[in-house]
């Protein structure tokens, strides 16, 4: 019946959670080994808009006011924080409904001011940290030629430093590539330096 949004489905940190799909199928700035939607087919860094805002706003209207939910969670079928008018979307939503906005990212995109920017109106970033150095980086998240792990990590602690709310981190662990001690070492002195709420 929606393009856009769908749900809300049950979610183990945001119990029942309305989503919102602004990139379109496979475009990330990753190309993780482990994706559940598959291989990236197209790998891109810039931001795009994809979808008219005012079209994603159109659909939100109507589902906020007819469905129960605990939190507005923006996605993507792709990387969400890719899409141009995402920044549009979060401050209509943070003027016309009340229940708290989550954003499930990469975080690839946390070194751009403007994403940090748009971000910070948020209740929750949920990030991915996969790796602690470069070589595990590129082997598990595969990504943009123009992303380097230290760019990466970095980006995020620039946000921990303007973002009031709440930072989770997913790790992936993958069989004989990252789940040795030395590398599961290595990303947790990662977490520290943006220091999460908490590992899921």
């Amino acid at each position: 019946m929606y393009r856009y949004v769908f749900g809300p489905v049950p979610s183990r940190r945001l119990g029942k959670s309305l989503g919102v799909n602004v990139v379109p199928l496979k475009y990330c700035n990753f190309n993780c080994i482990y994706c559940q939607l598959g291989r990236t087919r197209h790998v891109i860094n810039d931001l795009r808009m994809f979808y008219p805002p005012e079209d994603i706003i159109k659909e939100m209207e109507v589902v906020v006011r007819a469905r129960n939910y605990d939190y507005l969670t923006f996605i993507g079928d792709g990387e969400p924080t890719l899409y141009a008018g995402l920044g549009k979307l979060i401050q209509w939503a943070r003027n016309n409904q009340d229940r708290p906005l989550a954003i499930l990212t990469n975080g690839a995109k946390l070194i751009d001011e403007e994403v940090r920017s748009w971000l910070s109106e948020l209740d929750v970033v949920k990030v991915s940290t996969d790796a602690g150095s470069e070589r595990t980086f590129r082997l598990i998240n595969r990504p943009h030629r123009e992303i380097t792990f230290d760019r990466f990590i970095e980006g995020i602690e620039r946000f921990r430093e303007v973002f009031s709310g709440q930072i989770w981190t997913e790790v992936m662990l993958v069989k004989g590539i990252n789940d040795n001690e030395e590398e599961m070492e290595r990303i947790g002195e990662a977490l520290r330096r943006y220091r999460p709420i908490g590992s899921i």
